[in-house]
């Protein structure tokens, strides 16, 4: 089952991260805080994932529905996204090397700290190409989170990889605080972002267990009701005392703990409360964000280096300092929502049905 309320979420986590990068030179939007908005999509992901895995956990052919399914999702606008990086760097006769290309082509750049930049892969690119490929890692930390887990849960009883789960919950923010790297670059690996991960899949095992005895979770629904009027709260005055800059160890230590824990409460209520009348779920349940919620993934990937291509063209026209930011916002928004939503009906939806009749699955709550 489709919980709406989750997609508002993810449409949320979106537009935190255009608002990072658009909005910068306006800080009263909170755009200083807008890289969370990978952090809850990370939460939303490991639910997702964990949700279909435990339910395709007794299938035959379980490795072969879920990747399958995972790959008509996930390949198709990203690759359509790489093949046209390549097609304008080939044009321009800037294409780089394969040293750069089969990092994102194989989604390992999250695997170690570095710099395509610094290390000069990029240096012939264009501009919007480089911002393009930027934000892939995020990409590369779901697909080896897919990878890897899969097969333990699997093949692992459900107490010994809840119990990796809390492993990676625990080892996540100790890497974060040891492992710094100029540039914070230990931000973008797997390791130290796969919390994140383990919180929403923490969250899918409760709900599996939650609905086979709702009445002998309602002390425990109670506990993590209060934990969230605890949390959440004391997160935002973190956040907000701090700053919310990377580049403090303990905002990416404690700071990204605080933001996940929080992330998970609320999808945790979500889940509970989805369909309730509450004004606080409705919010979350509104068309308008639940359709952004659901061309959230071509928004993400392309946003970026359109929002770059269009600071270029209005460059051009020379104008003053603060129309020209307003007119570079507006009109990277705009290609922005156009090409997200030319996908979604041009390609995504079609995909999405085929999948549904070729790869059929027990687990609907697939996005």
């Amino acid at each position: 089952m489709r919980i709406k309320e989750l997609d508002g979420l993810r449409g949320i986590a979106v537009l935190a991260v255009i608002n990072c990068h658009y909005f910068p030179w306006l800080p009263i939007t909170g755009s200083a805080y807008g890289w969370l908005g990978v952090n809850l999509f990370f939460v939303l992901s490991g639910f997702l994932i964990t949700s279909i895995l435990l339910e395709l956990r007794e299938e035959e052919h379980y490795f072969a529905i879920f990747y399958s399914r995972r790959a008509l999702r996930i390949f198709p606008p990203y690759l359509l996204g790489l093949a046209v990086y390549i097609a304008v760097c080939a044009a321009l006769g800037r294409l780089g090397d394969f040293r750069l290309w089969s990092q994102y082509i194989f989604y390992y750049t999250s695997l170690y700290a570095h710099n395509t930049m610094q290390e000069g892969l990029t240096q012939n690119l264009p501009l919007a190409v480089c911002f393009g490929l930027a934000i892939l890692w995020s990409l590369s930390v779901e697909e080896i989170y897919y990878t890897v887990w899969a097969p333990i849960v699997r093949f692992m009883k459900e107490r010994a990889f809840a119990a990796a789960l809390i492993a990676m919950i625990i080892a996540a923010p100790i890497l974060r605080w040891a492992w710094r790297f100029p540039g914070q670059f230990e931000l973008l690996t797997f390791y130290c972002q796969m919390d994140g991960l383990a919180y929403g899949s923490m969250i899918a095992l409760i709900i599996r267990h939650r609905h086979v005895s709702p009445r002998a979770w309602s002390r425990s629904d109670r506990l993590f009701d209060l934990l969230a009027i605890i949390v959440i709260p004391c997160s935002a005055v973190f956040w907000l005392v701090t700053g919310g800059s990377p580049e403090k160890r303990i905002v990416a230590s404690l700071g990204l703990v605080l933001a996940n824990v929080s992330f998970a409460l609320i999808t945790y209520a979500l889940i509970r409360h989805a369909g309730g009348n509450q004004l606080w779920v409705r919010i979350f349940r509104a068309k308008w964000l639940r359709s952004i919620g659901m061309v959230s993934y071509s928004l993400y990937l392309f946003h970026y280096p359109l929002g770059v291509a269009s600071g270029e063209l209005v460059a051009k026209l020379h104008l003053p300092r603060r129309v020209n930011a307003v007119s570079e916002a507006l009109l990277g928004l705009a290609l922005s929502f156009a090409v997200a939503y030319g996908l979604w009906y041009g390609m995504e939806s079609r995909i999405l049905r085929w999948k549904d009749r070729k790869v059929p699955s027990p687990a609907h709550a697939e996005a």
